[in-house]
């Protein structure tokens, strides 16, 4: 996976905030899946595993965001520090667009 990831980034390296980020996007998009295959089945059996699984999923990604916030990646509390975050991240990937060419 991390050689994917890399290959598109179009870099070399994958800082542990790097891994951490792909790790909650892909949750975020595994915990849409499940709520949308939740929406589309008719067995009752089927549905309630899914509500487990569902259950699982979220407290794993409670457990990495809790991570994430303590090791200073993100600051959900402070909207202007996460911005000039944001801000400098995509400065960054400008600065790395010529460089992937």
């Amino acid at each position: 996976m991390v050689n994917i990831i890399q290959d598109v980034a179009g870099v070399d390296f994958m800082t542990e905030k790097d891994i951490v980020t792909e790790l909650l996007l892909t949750t975020k998009n595994v915990l849409n899946r499940y709520c949308i295959a939740i929406g589309e089945t008719a067995n009752p059996e089927l549905r309630e595993t899914l509500k487990k699984h569902i259950n699982k999923l979220i407290d794993s990604q409670s457990n990495l965001i809790n991570y994430a916030v303590g090791k200073g990646y993100y600051r959900p509390y402070n909207p202007s520090e996460q911005f000039e975050d944001d801000l400098k991240k995509a400065y960054t990937t400008l600065d790395l667009e010529p460089w992937k060419l």
